[in-house]
């Protein structure tokens, strides 16, 4: 295991958000990534409660918390916090990446690149029928990632107004999520539901009768590592996306933001693979 940092009074401070948090590799990953880069930097992790965000946000100027990290469920609600929003994290409508410039903040979003590289590791886009499960903003993400390479999306959430509210923003389809789904005609399976992860760990979206084997099952979850319905995807002979791909992939381009370095990918790896053997 590398040695801790050195924090100093120069040092600057970023910072992982969310509720629940404790899961949270973001800041492992994101240390080891500035003392492979040699940069004077320490990431830290803080449960926010909805209720508690606007505060959290304050406190980011007021202490002059260099730049956030953001999971859920505050994705969507920091982009109304924050005084500048990048192009593509306004068309997304979600933030998982801040910055802090002298106090003006600056959104943007990298869930996007976590999901669409990924999968062009694995098979062209272009004209593949994509049943997105979830309309939070990481469903936002995965929707902008496979629309603009010309996937077809439908998004399945289990409150239909939600699925018409996010697929309406993109002309694409919807429909309500439960057991009787028929996902045969999908090529890809993308879920950013949190089923599968902390008080949920045993729950899945989808029932293994709903997955096939021609698909490619994408889980965004990466603690743990492989999820009920990763373990559905796996028994149904389908191509599976671990959801620790999408973790390193948005991590590395969040790290880029905030430091203006090259991420160290092999070192940010590292630490992921540990993580997973120790919680897995």
């Amino acid at each position: 295991m590398s040695p801790s940092p050195k924090i100093q009074a120069t040092t600057s401070v970023y910072m992982v958000i969310g509720d629940p948090i404790a899961h949270s590799l973001s800041p492992r990953m994101h240390n080891a990534a500035y003392q492979a880069c040699g940069i004077d930097s320490v990431m830290v992790a803080a449960r926010v409660s909805a209720d508690f965000l606007e505060s959290a946000v304050a406190g980011v100027r007021a202490l002059n918390i260099r730049g956030l990290a953001c999971t859920m469920p505050h994705k969507a609600a920091l982009c109304s916090l924050v005084d500048t929003l990048d192009p593509v994290a306004k068309a997304i409508g979600a933030v998982n990446t801040v910055v802090n410039n002298d106090g003006a903040l600056t959104g943007y979003n990298t869930d996007w690149l976590g999901i669409q590289r990924p999968l062009e590791k694995r098979l062209a886009l272009n004209g593949r029928r994509v049943a997105l499960l979830g309309a939070g903003g990481a469903a936002a993400a995965a929707l902008y990632a496979c629309g603009m390479r010309g996937a077809l999306v439908t998004v399945f959430n289990r409150t239909e107004s939600k699925a018409q509210a996010l697929a309406s923003q993109y002309g694409a389809s919807w429909s309500g999520l439960d057991a009787t789904c028929d996902l045969a005609q999908f090529d890809i399976v993308i879920n950013t539901t949190s089923l599968g992860m902390s008080q949920s760990i045993e729950a899945s979206p989808l029932t293994a009768s709903q997955l096939h084997r021609h698909q490619v099952v994408f889980e965004t979850i990466y603690s743990p590592r492989k999820t009920r319905l990763l373990s559905y995807a796996e028994q149904a002979g389908c191509q599976i996306v671990y959801g620790s791909e999408m973790f390193v992939e948005q991590g590395a381009a969040q790290f880029e933001i905030h430091t203006g370095a090259l991420a160290p990918r092999e070192v940010m790896w590292g630490v992921v693979d540990d993580g997973e053997s120790v919680s897995g």
